[in-house]
C-alpha cells in the first residue's frame, strides 16, 4: 500500500475561490438574519401607524428589504475579508502599500457600515412619513442606483480579493 501525502497544499487560485465562496456564504446568510431583525422593526412601525398590508404588500416589502439589506452585508464581509488580508500582509512586509490599502478598505468598511445602520434608519423613518400604501410600495425609497453601487462594489471587492490572495 503506497502512502499518499496528506500535506498536499491548496493551489492559490482554489484559496482564493474557497475563500471568496465562504465569504459570501457568510454574507448572505448575515444579511437574511439582519434583515429578519428589521423587519420585525418595520413591521412594528407599520402597526403603530395603523397600516395594514396584503399577503402581496408584505411579501414585495420584505423581499425589497431583505435584497438590500443582504447586498450590503455581502460588500461588508468581503471587505471585512480583505482588510484581513491587508492586515496580514502589512504585519509581514511593514509596507507603506499595503498600509494605504489597509486604510482605503477600512474607509470602505466604515462607509458600509453607516449605509447598513442609516438605511435601516431611514427607511423606517421613510415609513412614518408616508403611511399611504401606494406611495409606499410604489417606490420603495432605497434608491435604484444606490443598489447598483453596491452591486458593482461587490463585484469588484470580490475581484481584488480573488487577485490578492492569488
Amino acid at each position: 500500500m503506497k502512502d499518499v501525502p496528506i500535506d498536499k497544499k491548496i493551489s492559490p487560485r482554489s484559496k482564493a475561490v474557497i475563500i471568496l465562496i465562504g465569504l459570501f456564504f457568510i454574507g448572505i446568510v448575515l444579511g437574511i438574519v439582519f434583515a429578519q431583525i428589521g423587519i420585525g422593526e418595520a413591521k412594528e412601525v407599520l402597526q403603530e401607524l395603523g397600516i395594514r398590508l396584503s399577503g402581496l404588500q408584505e411579501r414585495q416589502f420584505t423581499n425589497i428589504y431583505t435584497l438590500f439589506i443582504v447586498v450590503l452585508v455581502l460588500d461588508l464581509v468581503l471587505l471585512v475579508g480583505l482588510l484581513w488580508i491587508y492586515i496580514d500582509m502589512y504585519r509581514k512586509t511593514k509596507s507603506s502599500f499595503m498600509m494605504g490599502l489597509t486604510l482605503f478598505i477600512s474607509v470602505l468598511l466604515v462607509r458600509g457600515l453607516l449605509t447598513l445602520f442609516m438605511l435601516h434608519a431611514l427607511f423606517t423613518r421613510y415609513l412614518r412619513a408616508f403611511p399611504v400604501i401606494r406611495e409606499l410600495l410604489g417606490d420603495s425609497g432605497f434608491g435604484t442606483f444606490s443598489f447598483f453601487i453596491s452591486i458593482f462594489e461587490i463585484i469588484a471587492v470580490s475581484i481584488l480579493l480573488y487577485l490578492t490572495m492569488e
